[in-house]
């Protein structure tokens, strides 16, 4: 059980249908919404209460992307309306909700959270590196942020006739590179409209009070901080040969720029995040074996520091007092509570108003399940357990994770091989004391052991500070009780691999494969020859035959391609592998492999409904 939490019992929840309000009216935060067919929201039942399900929600992890009065008051680059009105946050692939006294009072979009508990140590190397270099920013004005948390990268949507289904741990099909660079682009004009920033400095000043003068420190203000933003999206995309679109994010690269160059301030160990993958569903994270597409994470605290440093909380790293360095806006509290809250998260199930799973097929997809499918993707056993790993030291056991290698496998290669790549390495500047002995005199070390380096003094820092200390059961609980390496827990089995997980749930997490190039469950089932080269993305109707989102002429939309215009395969992009034997073939009776036939892939998709 979590250390930081209240033990209030699970109330399972019954599906409830609730109007979904914010598709039909004008939004308390200023926008309109799209107008669309009335719908009902249906959440399902996954394990959690439903103030169980707003904690995750609206629990800050200490992330700081933009001044909270900012993100209030600020407008769309090309119009007066707000940035956070609810058909803008739709457009961006998020999920607006509705006002919520003491949990949401502003109706920020799942996932949007206000930090306005920030260490006054932080809030100042925050303010000095992101609003202005010197002296003169009045920290009274800043003391809330708007930052993200877990639920913005893994609630989603799906749409059937009237209704929307809530799937929370879904991977969302929202668009992150869209949302950084349009807010950019919004704060430039911003700055460079006087009608647009005398609203905006009327708004953010309403309680100081607004001036010309005033105006003019904010547009002072609103300048480096736009340069900051520009920076990240730089290192991040300036290199991409394709934007990334709807339903996927290369985190792993962000993650490892923020802290081998941004934390450490040697600008040339930054590379482009080329890498995106989908949005990993949630459900049994907490008890897999191994997690992050590559398996190269099972510690609970450490995976999730990592993460969080990915989407602007801030660390010190780079300074010349020893008793500053690893401080940072991370919320180990706050992580412990949003990862307790995972662990009681169970995967949707097809139920209605989802059509009726036909019984027949889904036993003949059982079998063909069992024949091919199984030796990767474990399933429950009559108990309802799923295989497990064998006991560790602490006696613990988790649910089996199979590594498959790439040369296995054989889908796109590009994430996997980023996070081993030796020509990746990086200076590690004042981070080098912190590393293995193996690094001391290395010019350019792995990313990874910079990560690892840095987040487990993170760690280490903060829990020396709680008082009274913890003990040593609620250190193992932390990590959920995975022991390091280094006592005698296991090394990442393959990192040059993509895990295949348990695929309860798979039926609500397209599009499919590690990096979402496959549109739909239909589509992996056939030989990667056959399959399409480029499909629409972004849009919510559900497909409930081949499992998967419908295209559509409106709506979010954005064309996902294999190919480039001159036909060459775009790396991260590619939608081969997971192909052949025991992947899109079966034996025949004569014991030949042949492809699955129509029929057959049908039957498998309508077992995977079931699971």
């Amino acid at each position: 059980m979590g250390i930081f939490r209240n033990m209030a019992s699970v109330a399972f929840l019954a599906v409830q249908i609730i109007l979904l309000s914010g598709c039909l009216k004008t939004g308390d935060n200023g926008g309109t919404a799209a107008p669309a067919e009335k719908r009902e929201l249906v959440t399902l039942e996954q394990g959690w209460s439903n103030d169980e399900r707003l904690d995750f929600y609206n629990t800050s992890q200490g992330s700081q992307l933009i001044p909270y009065s900012w993100f209030l008051a600020l407008e769309q680059a090309d119009s007066e309306a707000l940035f956070r009105a609810d058909d803008n946050i739709r457009r961006l692939g998020y999920i607006p909700q509705q006002p919520i006294a003491g949990r949401n009072s502003d109706g920020l979009p799942i996932g949007f959270v206000k930090d306005d508990n920030i260490e006054p140590f932080l809030l100042t190397k925050i303010l000095a590196s992101r609003l202005s270099p010197g002296a003169g920013v009045l920290q009274s004005e800043y003391q809330e942020w708007l930052g993200l948390t877990c639920a913005a990268c893994h609630i989603s949507e799906i749409e059937l006739d009237k209704h929307v289904l809530r799937i929370d741990g879904g991977p969302p099909l929202s668009d992150f590179q869209s949302l950084i660079e349009d807010l950019s682009r919004a704060l430039q004009a911003t700055v460079e409209n006087d009608d647009k920033l005398t609203r905006f400095a009327k708004k953010v000043l309403a309680q100081g009070g607004y001036s010309e003068g005033e105006k003019k420190r904010l547009r002072q203000e609103l300048t480096p901080f736009i340069a900051w933003l520009d920076n990240y999206i730089e290192i991040n995309y300036g290199g991409l040969v394709t934007a990334y679109g709807y339903g996927r994010l290369d985190a792993f690269g962000a993650i490892l720029n923020r802290v081998t160059s941004s934390f450490t301030g040697i600008a040339g160990n930054a590379t482009p995040a080329n890498a995106p993958v989908s949005y990993p569903f949630l459900w049994n994270t907490s008890q897999l074996s191994w997690v992050q597409w590559n398996g190269s994470a099972n510690n609970h605290i450490g995976r999730n520091v990592g993460e969080v440093s990915g989407v602007f909380a801030d660390t010190v790293v780079k300074t010349s007092a020893p008793a500053e360095m690893f401080r940072s806006s991370a919320k180990i509290m706050n992580l412990d509570r949003l990862e307790n809250l995972m662990s009681q998260l169970d995967s949707p199930k097809w139920q209605v108003p989802l059509p009726p799973i036909d019984q027949d097929k889904a036993a003949e997809g059982k079998a063909l399940f069992a024949e091919n499918c199984v030796f990767c993707h474990g399933i429950r056993n009559e108990d309802g357990q799923f295989p497990m790993t064998d006991p560790n030291l602490l006696g613990k056991q988790f649910i089996e994770v199979n590594m498959i290698a790439l040369n296995s496998i054989g889908t796109d290669p590009l994430m996997a091989l980023n996070f081993v790549n030796p020509a990746l390495n990086v200076d590690p500047g004042v981070v080098r004391s912190f590393l293995p002995d193996k690094y001391q005199n290395a010019a350019k070390v792995p990313r990874a052991e910079m990560l690892s380096a840095v987040v487990k003094s993170v760690i280490g820092k903060q829990v020396a500070a709680f008082s009274p200390p913890l003990d040593q059961q609620q250190l193992l609980e932390l990590a959920g009780y995975h022991l390091p390496e280094d006592k005698g827990g296991p090394a990442p089995p393959n990192l040059v691999a993509y895990k295949a997980r348990p695929l309860n749930g798979v039926w609500a997490t397209a599009p499919f494969l590690h990096n979402g190039s496959v549109s739909s469950l239909y589509q992996l089932l056939l030989p990667d020859t056959e399959r399409e080269k480029s499909f629409d993305v972004g849009g919510k109707d559900f497909d409930v035959k081949n499992v998967g989102f419908l295209s559509s002429e409106t709506g979010n939309r954005f064309r996902f391609n294999t190919l480039d215009s001159a036909g060459k395969p775009i790396p991260g992009n590619g939608n081969y592998g997971h192909s052949g034997n025991l992947h899109t073939a079966t034996r025949a009776e004569d014991g030949q492999w042949r492809n699955f036939t129509d029929e057959e892939r049908y039957q498998l998709i309508e077992y995977m409904k079931t699971l």
